[in-house]
């Protein structure tokens, strides 16, 4: 079903996720960029797309470490001219829901300070949280996806945000001129709840 995906298409290890058997599974495929590890770059003719392993055996929140984000940078300024892509599974930045922040990605300002130093990052995607969410971060635009299966409730104070019959969907990015433009593009109609953590 994959390969006859009609866009490239690149996979991205999330929390519930064994980088290894996702390796072991995809890698050297295009859909890990060829590479061999759960972090990997695509260099497009376009766009460069790089993926990010956030996961932490174990744990529901994230970590990249210095190795990573030594080499993101590396990859980073490999092409200054050509918009950039960063892809991870966990925010890196706190979205306001209490109970998904105490699980966010613990270097995220150590990401932060590595994308400072590049102009050409158009987008940092990232997921986890089961519903679409936008802020600034480090001079670019964080998208952070809602799910193609459940969506979180949007609990602004203490408590847990369980999953609620909202539609599933997934963020389109758009290259209008000069400027990329994200929208959130529902796939499914909402029913009932569907669960709860």
């Amino acid at each position: 079903m994959l390969g006859r995906f009609p866009l490239p298409l690149f996979l991205v290890a999330g929390n519930h996720d064994e980088p290894g058997a996702l390796v072991d599974a995809f890698g050297g495929t295009g859909l890990m960029g060829g590479a061999h590890q759960a972090y990997y770059v695509a260099e497009l003719p376009g766009l460069t797309v790089v993926a990010l392993d956030s996961s932490v055996p174990g744990e529901g929140g994230g970590r990249l470490g210095p190795t990573q984000l030594d080499w993101l940078d590396t990859v980073l300024a490999r092409r200054p001219g050509i918009p950039a892509f960063v892809c991870l599974h966990h925010p890196p930045l706190p979205v306001g829901i209490p109970f998904l922040d105490g699980m966010r990605l613990a270097d995220g300002d150590a990401l932060a300070q590595v994308l400072l130093r590049h102009t050409n990052v158009a987008r940092v995607l990232a997921g986890h949280v089961h519903r679409p969410v936008t802020a600034a971060y480090a001079h670019s635009t964080l998208a952070i996806a809602p799910s193609t299966h459940l969506q979180s409730g949007l609990a602004l104070r203490e408590g847990v945000p369980n999953y609620l019959p909202e539609p599933t969907s997934f963020l389109l990015h758009l290259l209008a001129g000069a400027s990329w433009i994200t929208h959130t593009v529902p796939v499914s109609q909402a029913a009932a709840p569907m669960g709860g953590y």
